[in-house]
């Protein structure tokens, strides 16, 4: 297999933002939320009824590499994919991706999105991740202009943004690494520059707790955690124009698009039940949310449109929960001392944002139980249904006859969901939890082993693995039975071509090895039938 390419030949560009990422290309991968699978839930769960994500036709703008684009058509192989970014150097690598993989319903494009009109085509869902906040003030025009132009009738547009209050702070240090960036430099250089002058600040005073040093603190601490690649085209990026909600909404009505709501359900908390009630009954969605944004000091948005005809339920519809799969990515967590000395039956549960939920209601447990059993798999509301019934049942009962309160399960479900502790979906899953008697590793992922450092879930997630994991995935391709997987690592521990913390393993540690293996890559959503 070749390597794909690097970079084109091309002419220095005169466009500050094509010079940029013609010079570093972006990181291209899967961007959870940003596919039709989730946009059509969320609208589902708004009272919408939006296209069917198995056939839709969808548009990226701003595609770079395509690894977004790619994780969606490699999923859903018979609906069709259009993606446009501005620099060829990007479209050229997507492009060989493309070849690679043997796609036939992928096409991407260097075009500029202004010059995308109506004969463009008409799409189910359009998505425009990143780039809103990073382009001229014309290009942001025209994305909310195809979003409305090109977008089919009951059609869903995902638009992501940085915004204002949250990205005063966040803009604070973007200011300063931009008032000591030399842009003459190389792109390698102005990053280091800017790592330099980052942990310069964070040494000069660590034990600084006035509101300012704290504020400082933490927003290093986040850039810290972005890559180079991210930093450079975030924080020294030519533009990064933040805007208010209520401004963005205002923009996208002025195009004929209504707001929807976020890809990720808002969490609701005793702030939007103090604002309902100061705003008063008749308060506009887009006025809650933006004095919501007030409050939480959000940074960024990722939205959803529909046209303006359309009429988008401002809460979430509690009868759409059961025409939707849930999913969650917390995991179980061990309660209080004081949580577990109110009852003998309590359990917790902790999402990777640090929400953590501790209950002793026995349907909630049985519940959020079923669905972190099967995570990160998704569960219709019927599946989930009867198995909240055989939990509550007990392991001794032959068959359930413990009866299901259903509204209680969804209520239940809205709640955990709004809390971000459960997502939803409109799909079932595509990937399998637990190895077969031969694992097979979903195509992408075995593509992507020997390129990339982030693999791509089949639950459009992008995924970091182990060199072990790395070597594994390259013969999962569901001809190699558990016992052959056992020699090809036992071999590849004893050439020394695999290592793990220099010691000698034993054939049973082996074997110990390859179930971790083959659980973790299950549990990633790496694994097919």
């Amino acid at each position: 297999m070749s390597a794909p390419p690097d970079a084109l030949s091309v002419a220095r560009p005169l466009d500050p933002i094509l010079e940029s990422y013609e010079a570093v290309a972006y990181e291209s991968k899967a961007v959870p939320l940003a596919e039709p699978d989730v946009m059509a839930a969320a609208a589902i769960l708004h009272g919408l009824t939006p296209p069917r994500p198995e056939r839709a036709r969808v548009l990226e703008l701003g595609c770079g590499t395509a690894g977004n684009l790619i994780a969606m058509a490699m999923r859903l192989r018979k609906a069709t994919f259009i993606g446009v970014d501005l620099s060829p150097a990007q479209i050229e690598r997507a492009s060989y991706a493309v070849s690679e993989l043997g796609l036939q319903n992928v096409t991407v494009i260097a075009k500029s999105i202004a010059d995308i009109d109506a004969a463009f085509g008409e799409f189910d869902y359009i998505i425009c991740h990143g780039v809103y906040s990073w382009v001229p003030e014309a290009v942001r025009d025209a994305i909310l202009r195809v979003c409305a132009e090109n977008l089919a009738p009951n059609g869903v547009a995902y638009v992501s943004y940085n915004t204002y209050p949250g990205w005063h702070r966040r803009g604070m240090v973007r200011e300063m690494l931009k008032l000591n960036d030399d842009p003459a430099l190389p792109p390698s250089a102005r990053v280091a520059r800017a790592r330099d002058l980052a942990n310069m600040l964070a040494a000069a005073d660590p034990a600084d707790d006035s509101p300012h040093g704290l504020i400082l603190h933490h927003e290093l601490r986040e850039l810290a955690k972005q890559s180079d690649r991210h930093l450079f085209h975030d924080q020294l990026a030519p533009i990064n124009e933040p805007v208010y909600f209520a401004r963005f909404a205002q923009h996208a009505r002025a195009h004929g698009l209504r707001y929807v709501g976020e890809a990720r359900l808002s969490v609701e908390s005793l702030a939007t039940t103090n604002l309902r009630t100061v705003l008063g009954p008749d308060a506009d969605i887009v006025q809650v949310e933006q004095q919501l944004d007030f409050v939480r000091g959000r940074e960024f948005r990722r939205t959803l449109l529909c046209h303006d005809d359309q009429h988008p339920s401002a809460a979430p519809v509690p009868e759409a929960i059961p025409k939707l799969f849930a999913r969650t990515t917390a995991q179980r967590a061990e309660a209080s001392a004081e949580d577990a000395a109110r009852s003998e039956h309590v359990a917790a549960f902790r999402a990777p944002t640090g929400v953590m939920l501790t209950t002793n209601n026995p349907q909630l447990i049985a519940m959020l139980g079923a669905l972190v059993d099967v995570a990160p798999a998704a569960l219709g509301f019927d599946a989930l249904s009867a198995e909240v019934a055989r939990r509550l049942a007990g392991p001794e009962a032959a068959s359930p006859s413990v009866s299901v309160d259903r509204d209680a399960l969804i209520a239940a479900l809205l709640q955990t969901a709004s809390a971000g502790l459960v997502e939803f979906r409109a799909l079932p899953s595509s990937f399998v939890a637990h190895a077969g008697e031969r694992p097979k590793a979903a195509p992408l992922a075995r593509w992507q082993a020997g390129n990339f450092d982030f693999l791509t879930s089949l639950a459009h997630a992008p995924v970091r693995v182990t060199g072990v994991e790395r070597y594994m995935l390259r013969h999962l391709d569901g001809t190699n039975d558990r016992e052959r997987l056992l020699h090809l690592l036992e071999h590849a521990f004893t050439a020394g071509e695999l290592q793990l913390g220099g010691a000698t393993l034993t054939r049973e540690q082996i074997a110990g090895v390859l179930d971790d293996v083959l659980e973790r890559l299950g549990r990633s959503g790496l694994l097919v039938a």
